[in-house]
Parts: C-alpha cells; sequence; structure tokens
C-alpha cells in the first residue's frame, strides 16, 4: 500500500544523498506542499471558469506544474501524476470543466494527506534514529 503512495526508493536514495538534511527536506515538502494545496483549494472556489477567469487558471497551472515537480523529485508519483493531469486540464485548449477541475484539486488534496502522513511518519522515524 505504502508503494502505492511513495517510491520507497526514492526515499532511501533522498537519505543516503541528504544524510543530516534529510529531514529538514521532509519538513519542507510538506510545509510547501500543504502551501500549495491551500493555494489550489483557494484558487478554485475563486475561479469562475468563464473566459474571463484565464488568469485563475493559468495560476491553477503554474502551481500544478511546481506541485508536480516537486512530488516527482520526493517519490510521490501518484500525487505528482495527478498535478500533471490538472496542469494539462488547465493548459488545455477551449473550456474547461470546473467539475474535473474541482475533482482533480480534491484527489489532489486527498493524496496528500496520505504522502503527508507516510512523511511525518518517515520524518518522525529519522529524528528518532539520530
Amino acid at each position: 500500500m505504502l508503494e502505492e503512495h511513495v517510491d520507497l526508493t526514492v526515499l532511501n536514495t533522498l537519505r543516503d544523498v541528504m544524510e543530516t538534511e534529510y529531514p529538514a527536506l521532509l519538513h519542507i515538502f510538506i510545509r510547501d506542499s500543504q502551501a500549495r494545496v491551500t493555494d489550489l483549494n483557494g484558487l478554485i472556489q475563486a475561479a469562475d471558469f468563464s473566459a474571463a477567469s484565464q488568469t485563475h487558471l493559468d495560476q491553477l497551472g503554474l502551481l500544478a506544474h511546481s506541485f508536480k515537480g516537486s512530488s516527482s523529485n520526493m517519490g510521490a508519483a501518484h500525487l505528482a501524476q495527478l498535478c500533471g493531469e490538472l496542469e494539462d486540464l488547465v493548459r488545455g485548449q477551449g473550456a474547461v470543466s470546473e467539475a474535473r477541475v474541482t475533482q482533480l484539486v480534491q484527489d489532489i488534496d486527498s493524496e496528500f494527506c496520505v504522502v503527508r502522513d507516510i512523511f511525518d511518519v518517515e520524518l518522525q522515524t529519522t529524528l528518532a534514529s539520530h
């Protein structure tokens, strides 16, 4: 089940490479990702998904792109995939389905909760072993 959400090989590599900075990396990812999820939710609340809301869609796309990259770097492949889907959807041509965008943001939020819990345990385990 854990591997569905986080690639442990990536975490092991990060732990080996980052050494004493590994806990800080986990903490920064958790903190920054929580802010991204909050921002995503705020943007979909503010968007009206009309032609006039292209700025909101652009912001969603940039935020999803950034979140996709950091998630991928941390081994959270499913979270990265969801962010990529959101990025592709809002950067596509034509009308954007408000329901689909909202569902993707909800899926990202839910997946981040799972990943955050995994990383919280990883952080506590790492800090306890030092």
